[in-house]
């Protein structure tokens, strides 16, 4: 793969500065509902009533990812700048030490506190999630909403190791798709893979649903409906009055989603739009001085 750069832009200084074009301002939208996710994650892996379906907040993340990641990308593709290389440090700067850390912390408190057999399946766990390839291992172990899957103590890192998958392809499809027809190409290819991941996600859940969970084409369009809103929406200022139906709207959804699903649903499948299409919303109206997204709690 061939990567341009102009002469000024070199390492992980260009791939920086072709970040700072997207994030332009901080998105305090964006912050707020990335806490309005985490939030029913862990209420309802603590068991809190009203909470039931606290974990459709992953799919808000996702959207989030794809729309940061589509943003970072297809802005460095216009200037002319985009280094396949220094996207992939570059994510792996924010993403692989902090890791680390975790996993070292959890092996050493684990080797006081689980028994043999534990602690092998903990070093196998960490083993996966440091290569992210540790949702592949949990699809392979057992379920997500089996009680098992619940005393796993790296469980959760099989969401970042989609992302990085997502990460993986992303730049790759994007820098193609832009040589054939720049900008519209890009558009065209994000979308039919959108559609065909959803539509493979659908069909997969009910065929095989832990599979269907866990793994990259069936979760994919979540993260390409993200680049979606980046790439209609995501430089557009739009109407005031607008923005605070969409932002409505999208939170409504979202909350409707963690108050009234459960694990017993088939997820992701069709019930996984409801919050994807929320938290897209979200993003698209933008406001920055929301009560919901803005504030100082959040």
């Amino acid at each position: 793969m061939q990567t341009t750069r102009m002469p000024a832009e070199t390492g992980l200084a260009g791939e920086r500065r072709a970040e700072s074009a997207v994030r332009t301002a901080f998105r305090y939208d964006i912050n707020g509902l990335r806490a309005w996710a985490v939030l029913p994650v862990v209420l309802f892996h603590f068991g809190i009533p009203g909470f039931s379906g606290g974990f459709a907040g992953v799919d808000v993340f996702f959207v989030i990812s794809g729309f940061l990641m589509t943003g970072i990308v297809v802005a460095a593709l216009e200037r002319g700048r985009f280094s396949l290389v220094d996207f992939y440090l570059s994510r792996a700067v924010r993403i692989v030490p902090p890791l680390i850390a975790l996993c070292v912390v959890l092996l050493g408190v684990g080797w006081f506190w689980l028994v043999h057999v534990d602690y092998r399946e903990l070093s196998l766990n960490a083993a996966s999630a440091l290569t992210f390839v540790s949702n592949v291992l949990f699809w392979r172990r057992s379920g997500y909403f089996d009680s098992a899957s619940h005393e796993k103590w790296l469980l959760h890192t099989w969401s970042l190791s989609v992302e990085w998958q997502f990460y993986l392809l992303l730049p790759l499809a994007a820098a193609f798709a832009w040589r054939w027809r720049r900008r519209a190409g890009v558009i065209a290819l994000l979308s039919a893979a959108g559609v065909a991941s959803l539509s493979w996600s659908i069909y997969a859940t009910w065929r095989w649903p832990d599979a269907a969970f866990y793994l990259l084409p069936s979760r994919a369009w979540e993260m390409l409906a993200g680049g979606m809103v980046w790439l209609y929406a995501g430089q557009r200022k739009l109407p005031a009055a607008l923005t605070r139906v969409l932002e409505g709207v999208g939170l409504a959804l979202i909350a409707l989603a963690v108050v009234r699903f459960d694990s017993s649903l088939s997820w992701p499948g069709g019930f996984a739009i409801v919050p994807v299409l929320g938290a897209a919303l979200v993003i698209a109206a933008s406001r920055q001085r929301s009560m919901f997204t803005g504030n100082g709690i959040v």
